[in-house]
């Protein structure tokens, strides 16, 4: 009988260590076991701390030319005025490798471009948008440019 007494108290304390472990490092178990049961209590905001809004902060890119070329001739030239939307830690990491952006808009715009002036003649800006973003996150890291906006565009 004394054994049994001496088991479960040593039980009790391996649990109350592995609990104060766990929280010293940061996990809280019983909102782990709250979240996996699925009864986990709601998030309670404070409606006195006032929300930060960040403001959006950009990096110019400047002016990209690219040479539409068609049948082996350039054919056309398209211009483009581009402005980058980053995040503001990430601003003058984005703004160190715009050479590499440069070159990859360059490369896959003289691509692009031609097929998809071959039966307009005007610049589909929302197509070009998505695939400079896409060329973005492939370039760089995923999410350290939110968006691409085109300020000009001209056809000449």
């Amino acid at each position: 009988m004394i054994r049994l007494i001496f088991m479960v108290i040593a039980f009790l304390m391996m649990v109350g260590a592995i609990i104060g472990g766990l929280y010293f490092w940061g996990v809280d178990p019983l909102d782990r076991f709250n979240q996996l049961m699925g009864n986990a209590p709601a998030l309670k905001e404070n409606p006195a701390a006032p929300k930060v809004v960040v403001p959006p902060s950009y990096v110019e890119f400047g002016l990209l030319i690219v040479p539409v070329v068609q049948n082996r001739e350039v054919r056309k030239q398209a211009e483009m005025i581009l402005r980058l939307e980053v995040p503001f830690e990430k601003k003058e990491i984005v703004a160190q490798n715009l050479p590499r952006l440069q070159n990859a808009f360059l490369e896959d715009m003289m691509v692009f471009l031609p097929y998809q002036l071959r039966d307009t003649s005007e610049l589909d800006r929302a197509a070009i948008r998505r695939r400079l973003l896409t060329i973005c996150d492939k370039v760089l890291m995923p999410g350290w440019v939110k968006d691409v906006s085109i300020e000009q565009s001209s056809l000449k």
